[in-house]
């Protein structure tokens, strides 16, 4: 795909009803699980945010995001964040999500929340990794069954905390590259019956998402359940994730800080 590269709000009711086309082709969904266009335009008319990133006119991807109530503070809930196939790899999910920060900036709103399947690499590169978005919050089973790329496996979904004006954010949002965290000899959750202590330490999630959700369902769901019996006691416990790493052997796992 080639030509010109814009970001911006959307305008048009064609606009809004080729989100669908877009999150179809991103995510495997049938017509039934897409967000229906007419909720996107009210949505954004009650004060949320749908941007797209357009190439050379064409709609490869888009953001959107929902006026959030229940935190005390003014924040947004990000909903939705989809890029075409043929797009992805050219950095456009974190040309949203900077578009996305700069409109929330512009309104006076300093925290974007949203979640995000743990086991998916990719997005825990973006969010964690690159966009400097932090974890404490898991949610079993979220959605419910969702099909689509994530087959009949429960929805489990970690919920991230965007601080917009923290300076690990403003660095990462400026393009300053942050050196990725040596996690050599720290310790690693591996059993919830002996959980480590340390300030920082390692939890492995399974390597092959979302491939494997197809090709191994009953092993997918082990590790589900496995991981959420780790995760919900270190995070009862005080840690948060604040970044992920991959090993050498293709090994991944989520550092987790004890705070507070």
């Amino acid at each position: 795909m080639s030509g010109r590269l814009v970001v911006r709000d959307l305008r048009t009711p064609e606009e809004f009803i080729e989100t669908t086309h877009v999150s179809k082709a991103a995510w495997g969904f049938a017509e039934r699980a897409v967000s229906p266009a007419s909720d996107l335009v009210a949505a954004t008319h009650a004060g949320g945010l749908t941007a797209a990133a357009f190439l050379g006119g064409k709609m490869v991807g888009f953001v959107h995001g929902i006026p959030r109530t229940n935190l005390g503070e003014p924040c947004q809930h990000s909903h939705l964040l989809a890029v075409k196939p043929e797009a992805q790899g050219r950095g456009l999910s974190v040309k949203l999500k900077l578009h996305q920060r700069a409109w929330c900036l512009a309104r006076g709103i300093r925290l974007v929340t949203w979640t995000y399947d743990p086991f998916l690499l990719k997005n825990a590169k973006l969010n964690i990794g690159h966009l400097r978005a932090t974890a404490r919050t898991f949610h079993p089973n979220f959605y419910g069954l969702m099909g689509g790329i994530y087959g009949d496996l429960p929805s489990d979904r970690f919920e991230v905390a965007w601080r917009l004006d923290d300076p690990v954010v403003v660095r990462a949002a400026a393009g300053e590259a942050r050196p990725r965290p040596d996690a050599s000899g720290l310790p690693i959750a591996r059993s919830p019956r002996s959980l480590p202590s340390g300030r920082r330490l390692l939890l492995p999630f399974p390597a092959g998402a979302p491939g494997i959700y197809r090709t191994d369902h009953d092993g997918t769901l082990k590790e589900r359940h496995r991981f959420a019996a780790l995760v919900k006691p270190l995070f009862a416990r005080g840690y948060e994730v604040t970044d992920v790493v991959v090993d050498s052997d293709g090994t991944h796992a989520y550092v987790l800080d004890r705070v507070g």
